[in-house]
């Protein structure tokens, strides 16, 4: 189960005061878990997605999808970008009790309790995915005839709620931040650029380094236009999410199991030792983005940052296209689990973790090519040789 709630600051009523740098810094925080959150949410379900008899329509669903993804991972960049401003400490990612878990009875989000699960890119999948992106109020029931209308304007923008302890959507606890930027103005200071993500590192003209209120105000409305509540933007990703919804029945998927955990693959060699690779990778990919916040030296960032799409691309990627064709049962394939991989250094030497992370991937990488057929091995060996290509960088 997860330590805590994924958005732990009540709810802030926007009265023209500000809470403070503690309390601007708690709810960033909670910014980051949600993207946080969210990124394996909708990579399980792209991972999902079975083009081995496609028409062309999952070919587009995934494309729609890692659109959404890459979104997220631009505005986990940004709101670290902003903790690294305010904050020496700058973000945590990798700790036990910050990466979240899937499919248990507690892990929810928002004050409607939506049920975090890790599923296949169907019904049930999209219409959660909608619930977390809804705007200002929760996504609607729908009856079969809405099922495939055009739901732009089910959704009230202007719609305003008592206020709670818990927020009804992801846009509503945006629209607080947004506002506790506006508020923080002549009251915080930006300082540490040279630790946070450029353009020039990643994004490219996206990215925002935060070095003053205006530049903080430009980050929180890219958050807040490109997706988390906003309806109307073509790439909201509400709107993304909603046009898959209307045409969910056109491409396949694997049969994976929902919210795998890796412990479950124990009695295959070959699939638990892709998983542990796979759990291993992911929290590599979160060191890395995490020792980027800590890191000044420029040479240093760029063996660090250099890292980042390999990671995503070349290893998780294949790893998770691997393990989703792999068969548990008669009625379900394997899949992804994005647990976290402990290990020796703990969670707050960095780059112990990393090296250590980086160690782990190579060794049960190698552990399912010594259980993989002949056919299996060739894909892993190219695998086998990215995860060389990335390793972590300890000097400058």
């Amino acid at each position: 189960m997860t330590a805590g709630p994924i958005i732990s600051c009540s709810k802030v009523t926007v009265n023209g005061i500000f809470a403070g740098k503690p309390g601007l810094l708690t709810m960033l925080r909670d910014a980051l878990r949600v993207e946080l959150t969210t990124i394996p949410l909708y990579l399980f379900s792209m991972y999902s997605i079975d083009l081995t008899k496609d028409d062309g329509s999952g070919v587009r669903a995934k494309s729609q999808i890692a659109v959404v993804v890459k979104q997220e991972m631009l505005h986990m960049a940004l709101a670290g970008n902003l903790i690294t401003a305010i904050d020496t400490r700058g973000p945590t990612l990798y700790a036990k009790d910050y990466i979240p878990t899937y499919g248990g009875d507690t892990d929810t989000v928002l004050r409607t309790k939506i049920p975090l699960k890790l599923e296949r890119c169907k019904k049930n999948a999209l219409q959660r995915f909608l619930q977390i992106e809804a705007p200002y109020e929760p996504f609607p029931e729908l009856s079969p005839e809405e099922e495939s209308a055009d739901l732009k304007l089910m959704v009230k923008p202007g719609t305003v709620h008592a206020e709670l302890e818990e927020y009804n959507s992801i846009g509503e606890f945006y629209r607080d931040l947004e506002e506790q930027i506006k508020l923080s103005k002549d009251k915080i200071k930006f300082s540490n650029k040279e630790r946070q993500f450029s353009g020039a590192e990643f994004f490219d003209g996206m990215m925002v380094q935060i070095t003053d209120h205006a530049a903080a105000h430009q980050a929180i409305d890219t958050i807040i236009n490109q997706g988390e509540g906003t309806v109307g933007y073509p790439e909201a990703h509400y709107q993304l999410f909603l046009e898959l919804y209307q045409k969910r029945k056109t491409w396949t998927c694997w049969p994976v199991t929902a919210s795998p955990s890796t412990e479950k693959y124990k009695g295959n060699e070959y699939i638990y030792q892709l998983s542990r690779a796979f759990d291993a990778a992911y929290c590599y990919l979160l060191v890395i983005i995490e020792a980027a916040w800590q890191t000044a030296d420029s040479l240093r960032r760029r063996k660090l940052i250099r890292n980042i799409h390999p990671i995503m691309l070349d290893i998780l990627n294949p790893l998770a296209g691997e393990l989703v064709q792999q068969k548990l049962t008669d009625e379900e394939n394997a899949a992804p689990t994005f647990n976290f991989y402990e290990t020796s250094a703990g969670e707050n030497n960095t780059d112990k973790a990393g090296v250590e992370l980086w160690g782990a991937i190579r060794t049960h990488l190698d552990a399912a090519i010594a259980a993989a057929s002949v056919v299996q091995k060739r894909g892993l060996e190219l695998v086998r040789f990215s995860i060389e290509r990335a390793s972590y960088p300890t000097e400058t």
